[in-house]
This record gives C-alpha cells, structure tokens and sequence, in this order.
C-alpha cells in the first residue's frame, strides 16, 4: 500500500471506531492519487454524483491570474454536450460569500451556473449542489456542481460534506504542483511567462474564445535598440533591462492578461476578451511606458541611464485571424512594418484571408 493510500485511510478512519466505508474509502483513494487539480475536481465530481443521484455534474477548475472558476469537464464525458456548454465561469464571491467555502449550497434550478438557457435537453434540475473545493487557507482550487431531481437526504449530504473537509489535504497537494509547475513556466531573466508556457496557453485561449464568442488580442513587442545596450554596456545591462520592460509592462495589463518572453528582445502580450482596438489602448500604455523613462538608472552613463523603445503590433481573434499560426503571424507582420520604418509606434494587423486549418 502506498504511503498516499495510507494517508488516505488513517484520515477517514472514524473516531468511534465504525468499520470503514469502501466506496468512501475509494473516493477518497481517488481524490488524493489526483496530481493535477483537474483531475481533482473531477474525480469529486464523479464519486459525489454517482451518491446524490444527479442527472448531471460539472466540474469548475481555478485558472493562473483569474478571478472566475472555469468549466473544465462533466460527468457526460465531452465537452460537445449541449448541456455542458450551457454553464458559464463563475465567480466564487458570487456564489453566496464565506459560506460557500465551509459547506456544500443548494440552489433552486440551475442556480447562478448557467447564465442563457435556449432548450434545456431533458428535464430541468430540482435544485443544484454546488461543492467548494478550497485549500486548507481558504484558496479557491475548483468546483463541483451537480444537478439533482430530488431533495438530497440528510444522510448523503453529511457523506458529501465529510468527503470534502477530508480531501482539504489533496487539495492542498495539488495547488503546491500548481506552484511547482509555474516555475517551468517562468523565464528566468525577464520573470514573465516563457516561450513554452506561450505555446500552450494561447491554444487554450483561443479554444476557450471560440467556445464563449469572445475575442482575443495579441501584441507583438520588440525592443528597438536592445543590442546596442549589449554592445555599449555588456549582457548583465541587457538581462536587466529585460527585467525592467517586463516589470513596466505587467504594471500597464490586467491581472488576467497574460505576458511571454518569446524570445531575444521579442515579448508577446495576450489579452482575452479584448477586441483590437482595446488592445490598442494598451499597446499605447505599454508602449508609453517604456519610452518615456530612461532604463539602468544609476547603473550606466553617470546614473542617467538609456532611452529605450519598442514597435508593437496588433493582431485580434476572430477579426484578424482565426487560428494560432495565423494570429501569431499577423501580430509579428504588423510589428515588422513598424520596425523596418518609423520604430517606437504600433501596427495593427490588415484583416486578410482567413485561415481556419488550427
């Protein structure tokens, strides 16, 4: 028996000494094997459905820098469910406040999940069971939400509650790989996010807008005298100054957009739900904010530093393109005719012929 197994086990073993509960014991097996928080939130979800008798379940999963719970699964296995696509982000200070996170809450219907119903397929819920996954400090890591057809007894509401407060621990587990992994995904000079983590994240933007009818806009930023900063004072000078435009750009996007280090003096910059001439207003902010202060103050030329600036470009999903490549693409050209030009200002991207093939 492994030691997780144990672990497990000792913590559902009842003070009074009654015999253990083999499908509790297994739930509980199977929330502290779950690594990732999804595959945490979805096992509860599984095992808490199959003991209400729900219809119906979604699991809800916290996103990296965003206030709201995300639908990640349901108990109907595909993400093609019409039933499924029907349930909308949530926010957690929206779901009834403190306490939500101390015990399950019933709600009549569909309660605040699902936002726009056209034709429910089947039977409208009798009421819906939300299941707070929280950390043992009150961190919200992901939700539960089952649709039932019937009261929920006493008995099995008391099962589900002790499942949860038991599984705090997994939880706990499961945000500190959730912590683990975002130093794989950091770039160690800039300390933004890193070429890699743009890879993956923008696909999952991009399936995430197409799935809500939301836009997303892309900017393209390159340093326009970086190398002469390598030249005159070194590459120490130049990794700092790296630091200093990641700095002054995450002070000027929201919490939730998100910034890369694509490469050399390349940053790329992802703003969901922001239409192009939103990510313009930003791409202006950004932009001011880098030249208008001089960088490596106290560290070069006397303490008066270097003027620096940068060429941006602009490219927005679905105006401007439709798949990854594309936008990738479009962004880099529009801030290629700016560099090859008047430098320090923004391009924005021409809407061309699209290209679905991603």
């Amino acid at each position: 028996m492994s030691s997780v197994e144990k672990k497990a086990i000792q913590t559902a073993e009842p003070a009074e000494g009654r015999g253990l509960d083999e499908a509790f014991v297994g739930a509980l097996l199977r929330a502290f094997k779950a690594i990732e928080i999804t595959e945490h939130v979805q096992a509860v979800l599984e095992e808490t459905a199959a003991w209400c008798g729900a219809s119906f379940g979604v699991a809800f999963a916290a996103e990296q820098g965003r206030r709201s719970l995300i639908p990640i699964a349901s108990t109907a296995g595909t993400e093609e469910d019409p039933r499924f696509l029907a349930f909308t982000p949530v926010n957690p200070g929206r779901l009834g406040g403190g306490s939500l996170q101390e015990r399950p809450v019933v709600y009549q219907g569909f309660g605040p999940f699902v936002s726009v119903i056209g034709e429910w397929p089947g039977d409208p819920p009798h009421s819906t069971l939300a299941l707070p996954l929280v950390s043992s400090r009150g961190r919200w890591a992901g939700l539960a939400v089952l649709l039932l057809q019937d009261d929920l007894s006493i008995e099995v509401r008391q099962r589900v509650e002790r499942l949860l407060e038991l599984t705090i621990p997994a939880v706990d587990n499961a945000l500190r790989v959730l912590s683990m992994r975002d130093l794989v995904i950091k770039d160690d000079t800039a300390q933004c996010f890193n070429r890699r983590h743009f890879e993956e994240s923008l696909p999952e933007e991009l399936a995430r807008a197409s799935r809500y009818r939301s836009p997303v806009s892309l900017i393209f930023l390159d340093m326009d005298n970086l190398k002469e900063v390598n030249t005159r004072f070194g590459h120490a000078m130049g990794s700092q100054t790296l630091y200093e435009v990641s700095v002054r750009v995450r002070s000027k996007i929201r919490k939730f957009d998100k910034l890369f280090r694509f490469g050399g003096d390349e940053f790329c910059i992802v703003l969901p739900e922001t239409e192009w001439h939103g990510a313009l207003e930003v791409a202006e902010r950004v932009r001011d904010a880098i030249s208008n202060k001089p960088f490596l103050v106290r560290d070069v030329n006397g303490g008066k530093g270097v003027a620096m600036s940068a060429s941006l470009g602009i490219a927005s999903f679905p105006l401007h393109a439709r798949s990854r490549a594309t936008l990738i693409q479009c962004a880099d050209r529009a801030m290629q005719k700016i560099k090859k030009t008047t430098k320090n200002a923004i391009g924005i991207s021409e809407i061309e012929e699209q290209d679905d093939d991603e």
